[in-house]
């Protein structure tokens, strides 16, 4: 999808969008809903949008000249809190939805799928993603390695497609952690050590596949590419 960022805090800003583009959604950030507005290449489908009751104070609801330009564009509102009236009265538009901070990006990536499904609910499903000789279907959790299915827990699917993802990429261990195990208060560090090693072998990743998954000293893992044998 193509999605619009609108955050005045540079650091949740830069992470919605890297968790966007690791989805590969395309997301623009824009200083305010009138620049959005105001650029006519600003074809977006729909609109993640950081709401602060404080900043805005009694004025005019910062949607409304959105919502007079653009009425069925899909609003994702981002709040710090889950009771404010102004928010309450501004859930009453049926093309708007909303995420509590801190936002997960599990939470984030699963509410677009679902405005997705309401914008196209008769789309085709997407075909697997392709990694050189891998492929993944995330519908089924089915990976592949050539024509070849890899027998792969749903963990250790969902691990290995983060790490492709983020292909060159180094990941914190508390990024893998979240993004795989959400759910999971607690941090087990030998844990995930372990779903990394049976991820590295069921995959074979090696560079006679053009890959290798290194750990990042004091940091977390990274896969990165290399050359295919010629």
């Amino acid at each position: 999808m193509r999605i619009a960022v609108i955050d005045n805090d540079s650091k949740q800003r830069a992470r919605i969008n890297e968790i966007l583009r690791g989805a590969h959604h395309i997301s623009t950030s824009f200083s305010s809903i009138e620049k959005l507005l105001a650029d006519p290449a600003s074809d977006v489908e729909l609109l993640v949008y950081h709401w602060q009751p404080i900043a805005h104070g009694a004025g005019p609801h910062p949607l409304k000249a959105l919502r007079q330009a653009r009425p069925l564009l899909p609003v994702l509102v981002v709040t710090d809190q889950a009771s404010d009236q102004a928010l309450a009265d501004c859930l009453n538009d049926p093309h708007t939805d909303y995420l509590v901070r801190p936002v997960r990006s599990t939470d984030l990536l699963l509410r677009i799928k679902l405005w997705h499904m309401r914008i196209w609910p008769h789309a085709e499903q997407p075909a697997p993603l392709q990694f050189g000789p891998y492929a993944f279907d995330v519908q089924s959790a089915t990976a592949w390695l050539g024509d070849k299915p890899i027998p792969v827990t749903r963990k250790e699917f969902s691990l290995a497609l983060l790490l492709f993802r983020h292909l060159g990429q180094p990941l914190s261990r508390a990024t893998i952690h979240e993004a795989v195990w959400p759910k999971e208060a607690e941090f087990n560090s030998r844990s995930l050590d372990t779903h990394i090693a049976r991820v590295r072998l069921k995959f074979a990743l090696q560079p006679a596949h053009g890959y290798q998954l290194s750990p990042v000293y004091g940091y977390g893992y990274q896969l990165q590419a290399t050359d295919f044998p010629g």
